[in-house]
């Protein structure tokens, strides 16, 4: 049975990746460590230039190597995974032969970015665990691997924190959202609406809407995003609790079946759209222009597991002819 995924974890991820090379920094989406531990989400290495590159950015506490994990609404941190990012970052000073080049624990840091605040870890286990608020939203645990929570929603509205401000909800990312608006941050932006159902779909919709009604506010180069997102997203509103709630609550005993079958098959069809959407999206990121004959093959195929082995292909790949298409680019 196909599993319909959100587009959290691998538009973030890419986000992330295209972030850290624009800023000429070493990265890589998906290292494997070893089977069992799956593998981490981004792997950054620097040297002492590409450390002055992160000053002043929330990731001014990276070290040589470097374990980047994200966190997703859906996705919360327990203390299970806590455990297995440790062994999988504690994996990643792993190699073969000892070398001068092998990163010692005191060059390694673990950072773990939450949508949902993991108040178990924070509060309930917070002696145990010996995490410490540094700062409003970042948390450190100062031992030989030095670990950092970082909770997006209670981030400052501060330059330096806006890499991670996109993945807050309720008033930080309403709050959010308007600055971007004003300051033409359109990467931001998209990485906002590319993620906003699987972070807070109400603050999303609700700002967005009023965005529209204050059309003299908004910079001609940032009104094709927000009318790309309401033109590729339209079976987003029956996400909405809001409006969930009211077609639940019109629903007939009687009708009940047939209806909740229509509402089945059009949650699939968007759900393909949706998988559609994405992939041509990194596509564009990633290798823009993309062949017309690609984007072709990508909107033709109604395959989620295709869709989804693409996409996967299309994070690591570094050109288009490493992606497995059903013909040669």
């Amino acid at each position: 049975m196909t599993t319909l995924k959100e587009p959290f974890d691998e538009t973030a991820k890419a986000f992330y990746h295209h972030l850290f090379q624009k800023w000429g920094v070493e990265v890589e989406t998906e290292r494997e460590v070893f089977s069992r531990a799956r593998s981490i989400d981004l792997v950054v290495s620097l040297n002492d230039t590409n450390c002055e590159k992160l000053q002043g950015t929330v990731f001014s506490h990276f070290k040589s190597l470097n374990s980047l994990e994200l966190k997703g609404i859906n996705d919360p941190l327990t203390i299970a995974e806590y455990n297995r990012i440790l062994m999988r970052t504690w994996a990643l000073g792993a190699t073969d032969d000892d070398n001068e080049s092998t990163p010692s624990p005191h060059q390694m840091t673990v950072t773990i970015v939450c949508v949902t605040r993991p108040d178990k870890i924070l509060t309930q286990m917070r002696n145990e665990l010996k995490f410490k608020r540094v700062d409003a939203g970042i948390y450190h645990c100062k031992e030989v691997l030095e670990k950092w929570i970082i909770c997006p929603s209670e981030l400052a509205l501060t330059p330096k924190n806006y890499p991670l401000l996109p993945l807050a909800r309720g008033k930080r990312l309403e709050k959010f959202i308007s600055l971007c608006l004003r300051q033409e941050m359109n990467d931001y932006l998209r990485l906002i609406l590319d993620i906003g159902l699987t972070t807070d779909p109400e603050v999303i919709w609700r700002k967005i809407l009023e965005m529209k009604q204050m059309r003299p506010m908004i910079r001609e180069e940032t009104w094709p995003i927000i009318d790309q997102f309401f033109r590729e997203m339209p079976e987003a509103i029956g996400k909405l609790p809001t409006f969930q709630d009211a077609l639940d609550s019109t629903l007939k005993q009687g009708e009940q079946q047939g209806m909740q079958q229509g509402m089945l098959q059009g949650k699939q069809q968007g759900a393909l759209y949706n998988e559609h959407r994405i992939v041509l999206r990194q596509l564009q990121r990633r290798f823009n222009p993309v062949p017309n004959n690609i984007v072709q093959q990508v909107e033709a195929s109604s395959d989620l597991d295709q869709l989804d082995k693409w996409l996967d292909q299309i994070i690591v790949a570094k050109e288009l002819g490493d992606i497995d298409w059903a013909f040669k680019t």
